[in-house]
């Protein structure tokens, strides 16, 4: 994994000065979407009522080729939305996750809830692009990025007020981990060999700063791990391919909380 995130990194920074040359800040800056209302997804996690569901809408990943390449990304999002989640997680990453240029948008005009841009954030342009989008949360990966770059993203990113996800995979990557951070998540995936293990999540929480939003990420396709968890003090799990997988996403997503509802309550009259 660790050749393929220095390829998608390698390629994002031609990808991204390529676009700076299509489309100059000031036309993002003017564009109809930079002016959307934004929403709050820091409050929409504390406030759920089905476990902070960020659900996830991408077509292939690099580990997984074919996950739903005909996939519709306003009827995903729409049934996402009706069945409870509390965000959605919308890959814009074209050329290896398969994105449309159009998804973000069709996903902003679907659904009223929060949008996170998740991809390969390495440049401020790209923070002003998701603000044009229409997205209410980007995501930095720690690994693609050094402490200071974190820092100054996450600046960026408030100011224009879009929150920020942090995702790390390891203590080391905890350290990077800036102030400016609404929220971290805990990508269960291991990026050496692809496996994925909820423990890490269970792990590394309690090295986390006290007080910030935590969310645990990939690899999560069990309502009864949601349960877990959610028990441990996480706020919000972002669920994608298992949804992508299945022949309706949307209802895919509503059994899967309608499971971690019954699980919770059985946990519930366990402990009372």
């Amino acid at each position: 994994m660790g050749n393929i995130l220095e390829r998608i990194i390698e390629h994002k920074k031609l990808e991204v000065e390529r676009r700076k040359g299509q489309v100059s800040l000031s036309a993002l800056q003017d564009s109809e979407g930079y002016d959307h209302k934004r929403h709050d997804l820091c409050r929409a996690l504390e406030k759920s009522k089905h476990f902070g569901l960020i659900a996830e809408f991408k077509r292939k990943s690099p580990s997984q080729q074919d996950i739903n390449l005909n996939a519709d990304a306003a009827a995903v999002a729409q049934g996402y939305a009706k069945a409870g989640a509390a965000a959605i997680s919308c890959l814009t990453d074209v050329q290896f996750f398969g994105a449309r240029p159009d998804d973000i948008d069709r996903v902003r005009a679907a659904v009223d809830i929060p949008i996170i841009r998740k991809d390969f954030i390495i440049d401020r342009y790209q923070v002003h692009e998701s603000r044009a989008m229409g997205a209410d949360a980007v995501l930095l990966i720690a690994t693609a990025l050094t402490a200071q770059q974190i820092d100054e993203l996450s600046e960026e990113a408030n100011e224009l007020g879009l929150q920020v996800i942090c995702e790390v995979h390891n203590e080391d990557e905890i350290g990077k981990i800036s102030p400016s951070v609404d929220i971290i998540g805990i990508n269960n995936r291991n990026l050496t060999n692809f496996e994925v293990d909820i423990s890490n999540s269970l792990e590394l929480e309690q090295m986390l700063p006290p007080g910030i939003l935590r969310i645990s990420e990939s690899g999560i396709d069990d309502p009864q791990s949601v349960v877990k968890l959610r028990h441990a003090h996480f706020q919000g799990f972002l669920i994608g391919t298992y949804f992508m997988r299945q022949a309706d996403p949307g209802a895919a997503c509503a059994e899967f909380i309608r499971k971690a509802h019954k699980i919770n309550d059985i946990y519930k009259d366990a402990v009372a």
